[in-house]
């Protein structure tokens, strides 16, 4: 409470196509999220549209907690890139954003944002370490060192998405781990294997082909389970997490988690042997879409202490 009425925030989740903003509680506690079309032309698109929003709920807030793509200083608000925001590139947000709405801004790169949000509410509190990753067009996500966010020298810790994964084809982009593992090479297999038009699939649509005992279906999505999880097996020998957080769309079926966790202990057995390595625990997140302005909250919060 603040002079004997609830603390409200602005928190908004910029993301590559949408952006999702609403009012968020000192305690995390969301209300109504709306959706509105990212604008990927220009700069000056981008701050009309972070200005109208603001200009909602200019009078019930007292600062606008952020999330979005690239690599983001947190402490300062400085981009060095803005990951799909072409238009954004070593700036400011903060000094900029604040030029348009007068109030107090923190910004956090989204999985480093989404990761903040399970360690302070959600399945990684308590961890001291751990790793998230987000299943999306590309592999975003956090480290979790000793209870805090491992945000790196140059803060691109946890940009999983550029981990080559071909020594014979490193300068071709279709062998990161963004490409092997992001949903749009998973529904292109399942697009070709089943014959259907690759704007059909989506994770609905998967799941539905699965559920119906498509077998093609079901077989792609254990292959790119099974790539997933020789890339969680070499994260795990570089930072031997407690528990993995899965989150992204197509995470809040629980067959996905269930097939990670059958794959990766297939992969400890073949390539080591059982016991070797102590296999960490593998959950989906606990706030799914939420998180991302969740963490940008507790983001806000860490950096106001």
């Amino acid at each position: 409470m603040k002079e004997g009425r609830i603390v409200l925030y602005l928190g908004i989740d910029i993301g590559g196509t949408e952006t999702n903003y609403g009012l968020i509680d000192d305690q995390g506690e969301l209300g109504d999220i709306k959706t509105i079309k990212t604008p990927m032309e220009s700069l000056t698109q981008f701050l009309d549209m972070m200005g109208d929003i603001y200009d909602e709920y200019a009078n019930q807030i007292d600062g606008m907690a952020i999330s979005m793509p690239g690599i983001i200083q947190s402490k300062t608000g400085y981009a060095v890139h803005g990951g799909s925001l072409k238009y954004i590139k070593k700036m400011n947000m903060v000094e900029m954003l604040e030029t348009r709405c007068e109030t107090t801004i923190h910004v956090e790169n989204d999985g480093k944002a989404a990761t903040l949000g399970e360690l302070w509410k959600g399945n990684l509190k308590g961890i001291q370490h751990a790793i998230m990753l987000n299943l999306g067009t590309g592999i975003g996500g956090g480290i979790v060192v000793n209870g805090e966010v491992l945000k790196g020298h140059h803060y691109s810790a946890g940009e999983f998405s550029f981990i080559k994964t071909n020594s014979a084809r490193t300068k071709d982009a279709d062998y990161m781990f963004g490409f092997q593992n992001g949903i749009k090479k998973l529904f292109q297999n399942i697009a070709v294997q089943c014959e259907l038009p690759i704007e059909s699939i989506n994770g609905y649509k998967m799941y539905e082909l699965i559920e119906a005992g498509n077998k093609k279906a079901a077989n792609c999505l254990n292959e790119y389970c099974y790539t997933l999880a020789i890339q969680l097996f070499n994260l795990q020998t570089i930072l031997d997490p407690e528990r993995i957080i899965i989150s992204g769309g197509i995470s809040g079926n629980p067959l996905l988690i269930q097939l990670i966790k059958e794959n990766l202990s297939k992969v400890y057995e073949e390539e080591l042997g059982e016991g070797l390595f102590i296999v960490p625990t593998i959950m989906g997140s606990k706030f799914g879409n939420n998180g991302n302005i969740i963490g940008a909250l507790y983001n806000y919060k860490l950096n106001e202490e």
